[in-house]
């Protein structure tokens, strides 16, 4: 029997075409500009921390195309979605920009890139324009995290293989593109349809050999953008794809969700004021660790030599995070150090922080780091683990000195930079500053400054394409 039911990407749809900056509220806005620079930040540090990002903006290049959208800071021009293809992979590629927390999505990556290369293709687009579809496209990815992690159902869909980020990022990119094209809500809805019919995405390239991780948001960028630009040519897309017999959630999740995150106060509420930000360059299951080993190391002002050993808890999902634990102690490339909690934990109590020096090719290779990474150990604890529909996770570590004492400490709250423990804005200009320092194209300290005070002042802004040529 076939459903009347209206299936929620035909809402979600009419919702992206209708929503008007004004019916935005002012805690949502301000999260989508922090993320934007946030986003932007990461993406000029990738370009010279991740050779694979730098290998496919050449890849683009050699291929050519129509010069419409910029490569953030290799510069030169590139086919809308092409553009997209390289910038998501700049923003991710250091994991180091944002989170859902409770539904463990990254929509930035997406987001962010979709939305500069279609800007800049459509050309004249003002800054709270700029805002509202940003903010949409990372309201529709929070509900999509939402509708799949139901605390009642209690699934980690990781576990299972899904990455969510991925699957739900074609969605996203079709958005941000269907809204800044003009696209009505029939056309958004055959842009969802066109994106789904493309969509994948797994977890073997988080902790698959041999992977370079950072990559993978931008085959949905590069999809959500072509999507978009298909539907706007009158290509249809199918308009059931969430919900559906075949949609997303009955074929990827086995009809396993919550329908109700999907439409529920759409253009009142936009999720976007749960997202957090990244205070350290590292996985976000790692997070919390790099705290509790900061705090831990000032605590007792313990010393490297003064460590016999370490043992870190950690629950189902952060157990990848320390197996195999002598890759983890002694991670080969950025990647592996990325999503390694011994050596995060270890740079952290050495270096007395982590950042994105400690995590290149040189930093990885540090011995005073290697050394202290050698002796974490981990031991499995079902409590310190992400608590459903709020995303926080316990974080537990003790430290066997010399000597025989043994310190420990854990933190029960929440990471430095999840909503209910944000950044602060002068922490946050301060990591673009940083991030910026690493940018392939060199940035003055003046222009650096100006696109702080851009970004802040966005809704002011008649043309953004002035960032995207500022950061390319």
């Amino acid at each position: 029997m076939v459903s009347t039911k209206e299936d929620a990407a035909i809402a979600l749809a009419r919702n992206v075409a209708n929503v008007r900056y004004e019916d935005i509220p002012p805690e949502a806005i301000e999260m989508s500009k922090a993320d934007m620079l946030d986003s932007l930040g990461v993406a000029l540090a990738g370009s010279t921390t991740t050779p694979a990002c730098r290998e496919m903006a050449e890849l683009v290049k050699e291929m050519g195309g129509k010069e419409e959208s910029s490569i953030i800071a290799y510069g030169g021009k590139a086919p809308s979605y092409m553009a997209a293809f390289v910038n998501a992979a700049l923003v991710h590629s250091l994991n180091y920009n944002d989170l859902y927390d409770a539904y463990a999505v990254h929509p930035g990556c997406v987001v962010l890139p979709s939305a500069l290369a279609v800007a800049e293709r459509v050309g004249g687009v003002n800054g709270k324009e700029f805002i509202t579809a940003y903010t949409l496209g990372v309201d529709l990815l929070g509900r999509l995290g939402r509708a799949a992690y139901p605390p009642v159902l209690l699934h980690e869909w990781g576990l299972q293989g899904l990455l969510l980020t991925q699957t739900f990022g074609y969605f996203g990119a079709a958005t941000v593109a269907g809204r800044l094209l003009g696209l009505d809500e029939i056309k958004i809805a055959s842009a969802l349809g066109l994106a789904y019919s493309q969509s994948a995405g797994n977890m073997s390239v988080l902790y698959g050999i041999g992977s370079d991780k950072g990559i993978y948001p931008s085959y949905p960028a590069k999809a959500g953008v072509l999507s978009a630009l298909m539907a706007q040519k009158g290509i249809g897309g199918p308009r059931d794809s969430l919900e559906g017999r075949f949609g997303l959630f009955n074929v990827y999740l086995k009809g396993e969700y919550d329908p109700t995150p999907l439409t529920a106060d759409l253009g009142k509420h936009f999720e976007g004021v749960n997202l957090g930000l990244y205070a350290f360059p590292c996985c976000g299951f790692s997070q919390h660790y790099v705290m509790v080993a900061l705090n831990v190391a000032k605590e007792h002002n313990i010393k490297p030599d003064d460590v016999e050993a370490i043992t870190v808890f950690v629950g189902p999902k952060a157990q990848n995070n320390c197996e195999p634990l002598e890759i983890r102690r002694n991670p080969r490339t950025m990647t592996e150090a990325q999503m390694s909690i011994p050596f995060v934990v270890a740079t952290a109590m050495v270096k007395g922080k982590l950042q994105i020096e400690h995590m290149t090719s040189r930093g990885i290779r540090d011995q005073e780091i290697l050394s202290l990474s050698n002796k974490v150990g981990w031991q499995p604890d079902p409590s310190c683990d992400r608590t459903y529909g709020t995303g926080a996770s316990m974080a537990r570590i003790e430290v066997k000195l010399k000597g025989g004492k043994t310190v420990t400490l854990e933190d029960k709250g929440f990471r430095y930079g999840h909503p209910k423990n944000p950044i602060s804005k002068e922490y946050l200009a301060d990591k673009f500053r940083d991030c910026a320092s690493y940018s392939a194209k060199p940035l003055a300290k003046s222009s650096v400054e100006e696109i702080i005070r851009m970004v802040d002042n966005l809704e002011e802004l008649e043309d953004v394409s002035q960032i995207a040529q500022m950061v390319s």
